[in-house]
């Protein structure tokens, strides 16, 4: 039995979506059977039978296509990793990769262009695509497609910019999917359908010297199977942090103003938290709402405002700008806020919401904002500037390092200090437990320096600033 917490998402995104879902995974299939009394013909009716007990509904996603259905059988793998033998507690990371495999497939069937504004051949790639050659199934392919756009990887020349982490993550679920395939008979397991080929390798487990029993014991050898296409990923990401970061510089921050405003209300105030203060994604969609206009801060340039929707659940104070925070105030008045307010309210007292906070963003429905929704609103967002401008490529989390960049940038020159001065000030703000974290930007900056010094220094030399 499947119950979803959101309407079916139509073809008005045009893109694969992740739908939330929960399944009571102790429901049975029953057959009820009906007798005709003219003909005497006995039918019979498969209806799932629900176990009502609470304790086994189970939250996961599925996959849902443009045209509002569901994908299979991606999702039914989702859905099948809730219970039985390989059972997970969160399939959140398997999902992410099962999405972007079959976006990656769908681009297959479309219109695209090389580097060079030459057109890809079309190949029509789908999950069944196998041959008796592993670097020609559809499994391979998508290595290749995540190598060729892992953000610390040298040569890597994508659009996509993911770590090497969550590259390994993405395959690591797509080949589980084919396992699972193959186990259940969805695709042919045999020599003209090759998914990939296994190494075994063997591993001696030394013995632990403090052990009082090491003396009855005998080094113990691990065996594991590594698949040809996870050897194909570096074991270990090879670029410092601060490399990894990439906030907009003032001109693509100029752009993001300019076609902000294109969003839905509540949409581009999220995302301008983030810009502008340093929000995280999922702090911003939980954002609250109780303090924003409570009283006049006209005279500030820069509003205090508690949040308690942290990671790690440490509440700190952001500092919302004064014309962002008025905003804020109007939005949080507005006829489709309080609509949407009435409809949480009425979810509070029937019980079927128990998180009691009022917050500033909420759907249609009641409920904070989705993840998946905000990806979805972005990505269209990004495609809207790039007809523009095509090398403004960025994804949400480079919102919080672009606040985080041109904050320092603004208070060394304001305050005549360097950043590494700033860096404990910044922590604080960026809601880090550790300045260690935050450190990363603090180079970002101090190279970006080096780099613009070492720029005008050839300017002048060009010029004859010197001999």
């Amino acid at each position: 039995m499947i119950e979803t917490h959101e309407e079916k998402y139509s073809d008005v995104y045009g893109d694969y979506l992740l739908l939330p879902i929960e399944v009571d995974t102790l429901a049975k299939l029953k057959i009820s059977e009906s007798i005709n009394t003219e003909s005497g013909e006995v039918t019979s009716s498969p209806y799932l039978s629900p176990s009502n007990l609470e304790s086994r509904l189970k939250k996961t996603d599925i996959i849902i296509a443009p045209d509002g259905t569901v994908v299979y059988p991606q999702s039914l793998y989702l859905v099948s990793k809730l219970r039985g033998e390989g059972k997970v507690k969160d399939t959140g990371p398997i999902a992410k990769g099962l999405l972007a495999f079959t976006r990656y497939l769908d681009s297959t069937h479309h219109y695209q262009t090389d580097e060079y504004g030459v057109e890809i051949p079309r190949e029509y790639l789908t999950y069944k695509t196998l041959s008796r050659y592993e670097e020609e199934g559809a499994p391979w392919r998508f290595a290749q497609f995540l190598l060729a756009n892992c953000n610390n990887i040298e040569g890597a020349n994508g659009d996509e910019a993911f770590s090497l982490s969550t590259a390994r993550s993405y395959m690591s679920a797509v080949i589980g999917f084919y396992k699972w395939m193959q186990k259940n008979g969805y695709i042919k397991n045999d020599d003209q359908n090759i998914v990939t080929h296994y190494t075994t390798g063997t591993v001696h487990q030394g013995l632990n010297q403090h052990d009082m029993l090491a003396h009855t014991k005998s080094g113990a050898n691990r065996t594991y199977e590594t698949s040809n296409i996870m050897r194909e990923f570096p074991k270990k990401e090879n670029t410092p942090a601060h490399k990894k970061l990439k906030p907009m510089p003032p001109e693509h921050k100029t752009l993001f103003n300019e076609h902000v405003t294109s969003l839905p209300k509540a949409t581009g105030l999220i995302f301008r938290l983030c810009v502008e203060a340093g929000l995280r994604i999922d702090e911003a969609i939980h954002f609250p709402a109780h303090d924003i206009g409570n009283a006049d801060y006209s005279d500030l340039d820069a509003v205090p405002v508690k949040i308690t929707h942290t990671k790690g659940s440490k509440a700190r104070t952001v500092e919302i700008p004064i014309e962002l925070y008025e905003e804020l105030e109007i939005h949080k008045e507005s006829h489709a806020q309080l609509k949407n307010l009435n409809k949480r309210n009425e979810l509070i007292q029937a019980g079927s919401e128990m998180d009691t906070i009022e917050y500033l963003f909420l759907s249609n429905k009641g409920e904070p904002y989705s993840a998946n929704t905000l990806e979805t609103h972005f990505s269209n967002f990004r495609k809207q500037i790039r007809e523009v401008d095509s090398s403004w490529y960025y994804r949400i989390h480079d919102l919080r390092s672009t606040f985080a960049t041109h904050w320092l940038w603004e208070e060394s020159k304001e305050r005549n200090v360097s950043y590494d001065y700033l860096m404990d000030e910044l922590a604080v703000l960026m809601g880090h437990a550790s300045t260690s974290t935050t450190e990363k930007y603090i180079k970002f900056m101090n190279k970006l320096d080096d780099q613009i010094d070492i720029a005008k220094a050839k300017n002048r030399k060009m010029n004859g600033g010197w001999s």
